[in-house]
C-alpha cells in the first residue's frame, strides 16, 4: 500500500502518528542499542522488531493497554515498549540481569512479561502461545468482562497445527481474541511459499473467523477499520483474524545472516517500505515535523535508551540463591500433616464412584473450577462412566470438548492464569502426546520462566495402565515421562479413599498435578475403601505403608500394590515378613518413608507396570544407593513390564506385564541373597 497523498482526507490524527512515531523510534533505537550488546557478547540473542514496529505499536494504541490481554512471541519488543514496559526492565531482561521483572535471567532474551500490563510471560516455542491465549478468552467471557486477549506471531508458526486448533476453539466458541499474524515473508530462511499454498486470511475465514489483510507498514488501513471492528468482537461478536505485511529489516536474529539467503537487491528494496522512514516522510511533507526537529527527537530518545542501557548494564548476573524456587508453589505448613478420614459410606465405595464424588464435591465447594475433556458430559459421563452425574449437576460447568489433547491442555492453562480451577480429562495416556508441547514447554515452565508473578494450577486426570485387554493403544503407563519434567506433581492412587483425597489436594493446591486413574483399579474389589468426607486431603509426597514388615521391603504404586500385597500374603504362610510401601505420588514421593524401611528391612524389591528400561524404579533405587546403601544386605531388584509394547491378545499381555509369579520370584531370591 503506497502513502496517501497529501490532498487525500486525513485518516489518522496528527497526535496519533507523532505519537506512533516517537514509540517507533524507540524501538528502533533499542534495537540498535542491543546490536551493541551482542556484539560485546553480553546479550546472547536479539530478535529485531525493525519492520514491524508499526503494527506492534499500533495495536497496542488501537487496545486497551493495562486492561486487554497480550501474548506474544519472540520478535514482540514493540508490543512490549507499546504497552509501557520501562525501559531499563528491557534492558535488564535482553541482558539476562539481576532484578529482571521478566523473569530474573530464567526466560531467554524476548520473552517479556508484566503482570501489570496483563504481558504473559512466554516461551520461545513456535505458536504454543495460541492455545493458553483462547483459554484466557473463554475464562473472560465466562467472566461477562469487556475485556479482550491479542495473540501474535509470525507466519511461520501457522504451520503449526495448535494454530489451526486455537482458530477452530475460539470461532466456534464466539470468544473474545485478536489473532494478529505479522508475515514477513520469511520463517528463518524459509519463505512462505514453503508453508502454505494459500494466504493466512484466507484460511482464517475457512474457520469461521472474519479476517483482515492489511500492509502492515502504513497505520492507516488499520486505524481506519480496526476501532470498530475491536469494539464488536469485545462485545461478543467473536475472534478476528489480522494478516499484516511487514518485512523484516535486519536477520532472523542475532546468530543469523540474511545475506546467504536474501538477494542483495531484496534487501536493498526494504528501505523503502521501512515504517519509520515512510513515517518520517509522511511527517515532512505534512509539516508536521522538520528534518531538525526529527533529529532532535532522535537525539532526545537516544539519550533515554542510553540511560536506560547503561543501568541495565551496571546491574550484576543473577546471584542464583533462588535457583530452585517458584518450580511449584511454596508448601503450605498446614497441608503437610495427613488427617485421619471420616468415613461417609458404611460400605466400601470403588475408585470409580470416590473420583465421581470427590469430582461432584470440588464442584459444590469451588465455582471457580471447570471441567472439559473427550466425552466426559452426559449423558456418557466418560468412556469409563468416572464423570458420569456431574454434567447434569453443573451444566454450565463440565462440558465436552473437541477431540485435541493440545486444546484441552493449552486451553486449561489459559484459563488457569486467569484464576479458574481447570479439571480436564485425557481419555487415554496412549493418546496424550499430541499435548506434549503444552505439558512440557507451556504448563509446567510457567511458574518458573515467571519467577512466580504467573502460575496455572490445574489437575490433568488420565486414565493410563493395563491388564483390561486395552491392547498397545489403551495401555500405557506414563508417570516415568512426567516424573521427569519439573513443574509437575504426579498422584498415582491404588485405593478408592486414596484417590479421594488426593484428588481433593490436587484441586486445591496451586500447581498443575497429572492425576493418573489406573482404568483396571476403578472397579477392583481389593481398591475398594470406605469413602472419606469432603474435607479429607491427603499431602503429596506422602506414602502409605499398606503392610508391616520386617524381612524385605516392597516400594510400589498403582495396579503393582495388589500383586505386592499378594506376594506378601503367600510369603506369610512360609514365615516370611514383607512390608508394602505404596508412593501414592510420584512428584514428589515419600524418599523419607523409603529410607527408613530400607534401613529396617535391609532388602528392597521396586516394582511398577511400567517398563523396565527408563521406569520411575529406576530413579528410586537410585536414591536407595545413594542415600542408604549401608543398610543393604542384598542388591535392589526392579519388578516391571518387560520393554515392549503390551500386546492385543491376551495371553500376550499377560507375558508382557509383570505378574504375581515375576514378582515373587524377585522377592524370594532377593531374600536367598
Amino acid at each position: 500500500m503506497a502513502a496517501r497523498a497529501d490532498s487525500s482526507p486525513l485518516i489518522v490524527p496528527h497526535d496519533v502518528t507523532l505519537e506512533l512515531y516517537r514509540k517507533m523510534l524507540t524501538v528502533a533505537l533499542v534495537e540498535e542499542r542491543l546490536k551493541v550488546f551482542c556484539k560485546q557478547g553480553k546479550c546472547t540473542f536479539q530478535a529485531s522488531t525493525r519492520g514491524h514496529e508499526k503494527v506492534q505499536i499500533g495495536m497496542t494504541m488501537l487496545l486497551r493497554a493495562r486492561h486487554d490481554w497480550f501474548f506474544t512471541y519472540y520478535r514482540s519488543k514493540a508490543i512490549a515498549i507499546g504497552l509501557g514496559m520501562p525501559l531499563k526492565d528491557i534492558f535488564l531482561g535482553m541482558l539476562s540481569r539481576d532484578g529482571d521483572p521478566s523473569s530474573n535471567g530464567r526466560n531467554m532474551p524476548e520473552q517479556f512479561s508484566a503482570r501489570e500490563l496483563n504481558l504473559v510471560a512466554q516461551t520461545a516455542v513456535t505458536g504454543s502461545q495460541y492455545l493458553p491465549a483462547v483459554g484466557m478468552a473463554r475464562a473472560l467471557k465466562r467472566e461477562g468482562i469487556d475485556q479482550l486477549v491479542h495473540v501474535s506471531s509470525g507466519e511461520g508458526a501457522t504451520s503449526e497445527g495448535e494454530f489451526f486448533e486455537a482458530l477452530n476453539w475460539a470461532s466456534r466458541e464466539k470468544l473474545p481474541v485478536i489473532f494478529t499474524v505479522q508475515n514477513n515473508g520469511y520463517a528463518i530462511s524459509t519463505p512462505q511459499s514453503v508453508q502454505t499454498g494459500s494466504s493466512i486470511h484466507q484460511i482464517a475465514r475457512g474457520f469461521g473467523l472474519r479476517s483482515f489483510h492489511f500492509d502492515g507498514t502504513w497505520f492507516e488501513g488499520m486505524y481506519e477499520t480496526l476501532p470498530s471492528v475491536i469494539e464488536e468482537v469485545r462485545r461478543g461478536a467473536g475472534p478476528i483474524l489480522i494478516e499484516a505485511e511487514v518485512i523484516r529489516i535486519d536477520p532472523h536474529s542475532s546468530s543469523d545472516d540474511q545475506r546467504k539467503y536474501r538477494p542483495a537487491i531484496e534487501l536493498e528494496q526494504l528501505r523503502e517500505r521501512d515504517p519509520i522512514w515512510q513515517t518520517e516522510q509522511y511527517l515532512l511533507r505534512h509539516g508536521l515535523f522538520s528534518r531538525d526537529e526529527m533529529d532532535a527527537a532522535r537525539e532526545e530518545i537516544r539519550a533515554e535508551v542510553d540511560e536506560a542501557a547503561l543501568a541495565a548494564d551496571a546491574t550484576p548476573q543473577p546471584s542464583g540463591n533462588d535457583l530452585m524456587a517458584h518450580i511449584v508453589s511454596a508448601p503450605d505448613p498446614e497441608e503437610s500433616e495427613e488427617r485421619a478420614p471420616r468415613p461417609i459410606s458404611d460400605a466400601p465405595v470403588a475408585m470409580i464412584d470416590a473420583i465421581n464424588h470427590g469430582l461432584r464435591e470440588a464442584l459444590a465447594e469451588d465455582p471457580r473450577v471447570v471441567m472439559f475433556g473427550e466425552d466426559i458430559a452426559d449423558p456418557k459421563g466418560g468412556v469409563f462412566g468416572v464423570t458420569r452425574g456431574l454434567a447434569s449437576a453443573f451444566p454450565d460447568r463440565v462440558e465436552n470438548s473437541a477431540l485435541a489433547e493440545a486444546s484441552i491442555i493449552g486451553i486449561a492453562s489459559g484459563m488457569a492464569m486467569n484464576g479458574l480451577k481447570p479439571v480436564v480429562e485425557i481419555q487415554f495416556a496412549d493418546y496424550i502426546w499430541p499435548a506434549m508441547m503444552q505439558l512440557r514447554n507451556e504448563v509446567a515452565t510457567l511458574r518458573w520462566r515467571s519467577q512466580g508473578a504467573w502460575s496455572n494450577p490445574m489437575v490433568v486426570r488420565v486414565a493410563v495402565g493395563g491388564y483390561i485387554k486395552g491392547g498397545p493403544w489403551h495401555s500405557a503407563c506414563i508417570e516415568a515421562t512426567f516424573s521427569h519434567i519439573p513443574g509437575w506433581k504426579i498422584a498415582f492412587p491404588s485405593s478408592a479413599d486414596d484417590a479421594k483425597g488426593l484428588l481433593k489436594t490436587a484441586i486445591r493446591g496451586q500447581d498443575p498435578v497429572l492425576f493418573l486413574e489406573h482404568k483396571g483399579l476403578y472397579r477392583k474389589v481389593q481398591a475398594k475403601a470406605l469413602e472419606p468426607d469432603a474435607a479429607y486431603s491427603i499431602p503429596f509426597g506422602k506414602g502409605r505403608i499398606r503392610r508391616e514388615g520386617k524381612d524385605l521391603t516392597v516400594v510400589t504404586w498403582g495396579s503393582t500394590v495388589y500383586l505386592a500385597l499378594e506376594v506378601a500374603r503367600q510369603l506369610e504362610l512360609e514365615g516370611r515378613s514383607i512390608e508394602v510401601i505404596d508412593l501414592r505420588t510420584l512428584a514428589p514421593f515419600d524418599e523419607e518413608m523409603v529410607y527408613q524401611s530400607v534401613r529396617k528391612t535391609n532388602r528392597v524389591v521396586v516394582a511398577h507396570e511400567d517398563s523396565l528400561t527408563g521406569g520411575f524404579g529406576g530413579e528410586i533405587v537410585a536414591r536407595i544407593a545413594e542415600n542408604v546403601l549401608d543398610s543393604l544386605d542384598a542388591p535392589v531388584v526392579r519388578v516391571a513390564a518387560k520393554d515392549t509394547f503390551v500386546p492385543s491378545a491376551p495371553n500376550l499381555e499377560l507375558m508382557a506385564l509383570p505378574s504375581i509369579e515375576d514378582l515373587r520370584g524377585a522377592v524370594e531370591r532377593v531374600l536367598r541373597y
